[in-house]
């Protein structure tokens, strides 16, 4: 691929498959200078996230100048000889091109085992044993073509990351050699890409995985600045925590926005590779220094919100759920909500938070309420003074921010 766009000969690509792959691809031949289009057949950029969480790796494409086409499937490329000339999408769209990248996932080439007479597992892996060992004990397997445990849900799952293969591989060789080595830990899937100026990141589940996989699943969302807001510098993410709702224990996290995502995401995998719950996250003792943190990292802050949920001290409200029939208390200023309106929430009673607590007798003590702000801080605030009010009330998680990117 390199070859060819060195050669000059590549002015227009199609990119088909927006996971991690094909969305390097495009950041890199954008760089090239090349036009560049992206196909996916879902309706969002990284699938494997919830939908909230990957709008601002698709907005972070728009801004490049990639056309994005999602929810449409590529039908057909025409051919020159053996070179691309167009792609037919099934929408009907057709688009000029002179290469074609395929970044549409793979299937486990597993060909050899089968025929070697090995167990095959359940997501078309080849199936292993603690020490990486197949049905055959003389026969090793890691890597993309095996069936790790994966953590969230202790089953054998296949999770083809980089990071796994290469632990396992360590392991299986020594075990291979000598008969003794330490067993290999589950895979929680974490991963993180950079496209153009946002990163993102997740391990473990995520609400629409949770919900796959028939786990019970609550989450918070908490929207942040990396390190200390008056230090020069300091980047918004927006960090999406997944639990248990009974035990509190941690199932997953995503983390999107600019520096640091990394950073969050490792210290959230290493407290579930330890059995950790939002209550243990609340607790970490993390560095802090203004360059580097805050005195209450975002990883606290989601901690918080869970424990608060966990408590019966605050309850929140899906960024994506339906505000039908509840009353919405919008608690940001007049022209904070006339630049970003609270979206897919018709009816909603304007009353800044300073205000809120001599304008009661505005809202209707009796109806199930709902509030909101910029990223749920004010909300918060606001759904105490109305909870000590008397009134049923639930935070949106991540205000208007994070429901505008489920709507817009």
């Amino acid at each position: 691929i390199k070859a060819r766009v060195d050669s000059g000969s590549v002015r227009r690509a199609v990119v088909v498959g927006a996971g991690y792959i094909g969305l390097e691809m495009v950041e890199q031949l954008r760089r090239r200078g090349v036009a560049v289009d992206l196909i996916e057949l879902c309706d969002q950029v990284l699938p494997l996230l919830d939908h909230e969480m990957a709008r601002p790796i698709e907005e972070a494409l728009r801004r490049n100048n990639v056309g994005v086409h999602l929810g449409v499937g590529l039908e057909s490329i025409q051919q020159d000889g053996d070179l691309a000339t167009s792609v037919r999408l099934s929408d009907g769209t057709e688009s000029s091109t002179d290469l074609v990248i395929l970044g549409i996932g793979v299937r486990p080439n597993s060909g050899l085992a089968t025929e070697a007479g090995l167990e095959i597992g359940n997501t078309g892996g080849i199936s292993i044993d603690e020490f990486s060992r197949t049905s055959d004990s003389d026969i090793y397997s890691v890597g993309d073509a095996s069936e790790p445990v994966y953590g969230p849900t202790g089953t054998p799952m296949r999770v083809p990351l980089a990071g796994p293969a290469n632990r396992s591989g360590r392991l299986a060789g020594e075990h291979a050699v000598t008969g003794m080595s330490a067993t290999a830990t589950s895979v929680w899937g974490t991963s993180v890409v950079r496209v153009f100026d946002v990163s993102v990141g997740m391990t473990g589940l995520t609400r629409a995985s949770a919900k796959r996989f028939g786990k019970e699943a609550d989450s918070v969302t908490v929207v942040a600045k990396h390190h200390a807001g008056y230090f020069p510098g300091a980047e918004t993410m927006t960090l999406k925590l997944v639990y248990e709702p009974n035990t509190g224990k941690v199932l997953g996290a995503q983390c999107v926005g600019g520096e640091g995502i990394d950073k969050r995401i490792d210290v959230i995998a290493t407290a579930m590779h330890f059995g950790g719950s939002v209550r243990d996250l609340a607790g970490l003792d993390l560095a802090y220094a203004p360059p580097f943190g805050s005195a209450k990292d975002p990883v606290h802050m989601a901690a918080f919100a869970a424990s608060n949920s966990l408590d019966d001290i605050e309850s929140f409200r899906d960024s994506d759920a339906s505000l039908e029939e509840v009353q919405i208390v919008d608690v940001r200023g007049a022209t904070e909500i006339e630049k970003a309106p609270l979206l897919e929430a018709s009816g909603s009673i304007h009353i800044p938070v300073d205000e809120l607590r001599d304008r009661l007798d505005e809202l209707d003590r009796t109806k199930p309420t709902v509030v909101s702000c910029a990223v749920g801080v004010r909300g918060h605030i606001a759904a105490r003074i109305l909870r000590q009010n008397g009134f049923e009330v639930q935070n949106l998680a991540g205000g208007a921010t994070v429901r505008n990117r489920c709507f817009d």
